[in-house]
């Protein structure tokens, strides 16, 4: 169908949009005054859309709006989201792993193994909708900046204390500061409930002793997160100090969704399916 004839101040106001964002622009605005029995777009059309536009935007930019936008499903269309925490940024003393290099470790799998365009040849239509992609979210420590617990995929860094009880006085300090009231002061020592415990810093930090050591690094890998009618947080799955094992266990549940997985099919719903199945 034509587009609606647009005002010479509204054509203006339009060209002053960024390219990325201008053909979405041009049709809500049309889709808005055709609701209105409108026939034509005056710059208060286009500046009542325009607010209600920057609204649902909420300040994002433009690289971070762009896979939000509905696209054309031909090859090359991106259908797959990454993203990381910023903690480099904001030079966050909770990051515990690279988040940069994990970018990059996750970047050169994808590519490599042309992940974007597999999932973009199982989806139907002719659109490709936010929905359809497949997220993939690292996070520096137990934070999850980047919302790793409604992603597809997420990577989460972690560590693991451990209390030494020649040195613990039962201070209590470290119970006090643990989110997760994962610390148990009976006995000699303080010990920690791995089952609780997150793995950030918290109990290391305000420890005046001195008795707790950190374990190396990790990543707990979560699967299976999304949002929408019905939400699901993402469930640990394992928990992994080598960057080649947790490649493999991405693209092994990658693989079986792209593999297994219906037309149309979320990772997520594919993935509580399997996991119910099993």
């Amino acid at each position: 169908m034509p587009g609606l004839p647009w005002d010479g101040q509204a054509q203006a106001a339009l060209r002053r949009v960024p390219l990325l964002v201008r053909p979405l622009v041009r049709r809500k605005v049309e889709e808005r005054v055709l609701k209105q029995q409108g026939r034509r777009v005056s710059l208060d059309d286009f500046r009542e859309a325009e607010e209600r536009f920057r609204a649902v935007r909420a300040g994002r930019s433009e690289a971070e709006l762009a896979p939000m936008l509905p696209q054309a499903n031909r090859p090359g269309a991106e259908t797959v989201v990454l993203e990381v925490c910023r903690n480099e940024l904001s030079s966050c003393p909770n990051a515990l792993i690279d988040t940069a290099a994990w970018r990059r470790r996750l970047s050169d799998w994808l590519e490599a193994e042309e992940v974007s365009e597999r999932l973009r040849r199982k989806l139907d239509g002719d659109r490709i909708l936010y929905h359809h992609k497949l997220r993939l979210a690292v996070a520096g420590c137990p934070n999850g900046c980047s919302r790793p617990q409604i992603a597809d995929v997420g990577l989460v860094g972690f560590t693991r204390p451990a209390f030494d009880p020649a040195k613990c006085n039962l201070c209590g300090a470290c119970a006090q500061v643990c989110p997760d009231s994962a610390v148990d002061l009976d006995g000699e020592a303080a010990r920690v409930d791995p089952a609780h415990c997150q793995g950030c810093l918290a109990c290391s930090q305000a420890c005046p002793q001195g008795c707790i050591s950190l374990s190396e690094p990790g990543i707990r890998l979560l699967l299976g997160g999304k949002l929408g009618r019905r939400p699901h947080l993402a469930q640990p799955v394992a928990e992994l100090t080598q960057p080649e094992a947790v490649i493999e266990q991405v693209r092994a549940a990658v693989d079986d969704y792209l593999a297994q997985a219906g037309p149309g099919q979320r990772f997520a719903d594919y993935w509580l399916q399997r996991n119910k199945e099993n």
